[in-house]
């Protein structure tokens, strides 16, 4: 059933309004902040936009255990995932949804897994990987160094995302409790 239910979330964002376009853009160039100034439809689409990204991302993470992943099979480039990520967290923020809020700060940090990797290097992993699924003693090791190679990127580009999810966190939280303070005045 979990392949039936990606496939259909692939399919809703075959036909993506190309304003998605713009609102990406427009976020990755002024932040946050575009969402005050936008209509509420135009916030209904972006948010509905990045929910659906997120949830298609959530179900590739479900169904693809593997340390290392293809970025050629995110539903989007890894930017505009984030951009999706950090669309979603004010609302749960507001909401005091914590759970949400870790999965999604997860789900960010997990996006450093997903590596641009070659047909040539992937086979090489799926035989590691397989061969370490076995705890195969007979394992060539010189096959490792290449999923070495990759794990070593996973791990810096994960403390990098986790830092800026952290840091987009503290900065969302921030506001809302400058905000607060200014009402109460």
């Amino acid at each position: 059933m979990t392949h039936k239910k990606s496939k259909a979330l692939n399919q809703i964002d075959e036909k993506q309004p190309a304003v998605i376009s713009v609102y990406v853009k427009e976020f990755r160039q002024k932040g946050l902040s575009i969402l005050s100034g936008m209509s509420k439809d135009a916030q209904t689409i972006l948010v509905n936009w990045a929910q659906n990204v997120v949830d298609r991302y959530g179900l590739l993470l479900q169904e693809n255990p593997a340390k290392i992943k293809n970025v050629a099979d995110l539903p989007c480039s890894k930017a505009d995932l984030k951009i999706a990520i950090k669309v979603l967290l004010p609302a749960y923020l507001a909401k005091e949804s914590g759970d949400i809020v870790d999965l999604l700060k997860d789900r960010y940090a997990r996006l450093s897994a997903f590596q641009e990797i070659s047909q040539e290097d992937k086979e090489t992993i799926i035989k590691i990987s397989d061969e370490i699924g076995q705890k195969s003693e007979s394992a060539d090791t010189s096959f490792f160094s290449t999923y070495q190679k990759y794990m070593q990127i996973i791990v810096s580009q994960e403390k990098i995302l986790l830092d800026d999810i952290k840091a987009y966190i503290n900065d969302l939280q921030i506001r809302k409790t400058d905000s607060q303070n200014q009402t109460s005045q």
